[in-house]
């Protein structure tokens, strides 16, 4: 099986090359960058030297061979590539924006982009497996969650079994990110004496994520509305998010229910207190969820690695569906601990 990772210079590109390497379905694997072409990607991503000795060739639409396209490419350039792959019988799984919200409208309101497919936003499968597991073996164009969806969904998922006990008007995500989440691109914000020994809200309303976190959610939890603020912290991996619900859901036992509804899931990881540094490099989410009954509140706390299952970990997860295989191959990695 043959796999190409279009824009593979960046973190996600860097992720998707580490899990696609020791996969063992994926016979050979090829990155492009235009930025790049032509240099030894292990010149690039130095953690792949001596493992990986393979160049990174320019994107030439008209050459790309494979089973499988991952489009690691800015918002804006995925719906430019994604018709003409497809037309060529290549399933593809895009990490950017493009197809994950059906309304057209709303995307471009966000992104500030004309949608350049649209008729392709109705085809386009919501990659998140725990949500949309059969549709996306089906699937020939995969959308790939956003990193702050991805945890904010799946804390938020088995409450749709919850709704009529909470108020879906008022649901509020607040989320902690680190470093790594914005790219590989230096800039000011980002700077590590910028971002050390300190917290930094950004985006603080009309996050591009938060019509993606309620455009999915509505889905299950018919008109729920969100509110979303995410914050830089002094790490380099990891999302951790804490979403608060409001409702009377009685006694309730919050552990238990989340417990149940996830219990076939196989990267779901049931914790008290999640911690970021316990999913670092791995494609689990660690998810807890308890009941203030005195304030009426469900608390449910996320933490996923954000490049891997908030990017790439969460691509290949899609991959091995689309294509028949063991749905956790490539990605049993152990997390490490200290």
């Amino acid at each position: 099986m043959k796999a190409t990772i279009v824009g593979g210079s960046g973190y996600t590109g860097s992720e998707l090359l580490r899990m696609l390497l020791r996969h063992s379905k994926v016979d050979e694997v090829t990155a492009t960058s235009r930025t790049h072409a032509g240099k030894p990607v292990s010149d690039v991503h130095q953690n792949l030297k001596g493992i990986y000795e393979g160049k990174f060739e320019d994107y030439i639409e008209d050459k790309i061979d494979a089973d499988i396209i991952f489009l690691a490419v800015p918002h804006g350039e995925s719906m430019k590539a994604a018709p003409k792959l497809l037309a060529r019988g290549m399933k593809v799984i895009d990490l950017g924006a493009d197809y994950r919200i059906k309304d057209a409208a709303l995307y471009e309101r966000y992104y500030k982009v004309k949608h350049d497919s649209p008729d392709l936003l109705e085809k386009a499968v919501y990659g998140l497996p725990e949500m949309n597991r059969r549709d996306i073996k089906k699937a020939n164009l995969v959308a790939n969650p956003g990193c702050f969806v991805t945890a904010a969904l799946l804390s938020l998922l088995p409450l749709s079994q919850l709704k009529d006990k909470i108020d879906v008007k008022k649901i509020v995500v607040d989320s902690n990110t680190g470093t790594s989440g914005a790219g590989a691109t230096p800039s000011e914000f980002t700077h590590h004496s910028e971002v050390g020994e300190n917290l930094k809200p950004y985006n603080v309303v009309g996050h591009r994520h938060q019509p993606e976190i309620e455009h999915i959610i509505n889905r299950v939890i018919d008109g729920a509305k969100i509110s979303f603020t995410p914050t830089l912290v002094p790490i380099v991996r990891g999302i951790l998010s804490r979403t608060h619900v409001f409702g009377d859901v009685g006694n309730v036992n919050m552990m238990e229910h989340y417990a149940r509804f996830y219990a076939k899931e196989p990267f779901i990881r049931m914790s008290e207190l999640p911690y970021v540094k316990n999913v670092a490099y791995t494609n689990y989410c660690d998810v807890g969820a308890h009941y203030d009954k005195e304030n009426k509140r469900v608390l449910a706390i996320a933490a996923i690695d954000n490049l891997v299952k908030g990017a790439s970990g969460q691509a290949v997860q899609n991959m091995n569906l689309m294509l028949g295989f063991d749905e956790t191959e490539g990605l049993r990695i152990i997390p490490a601990h200290p």
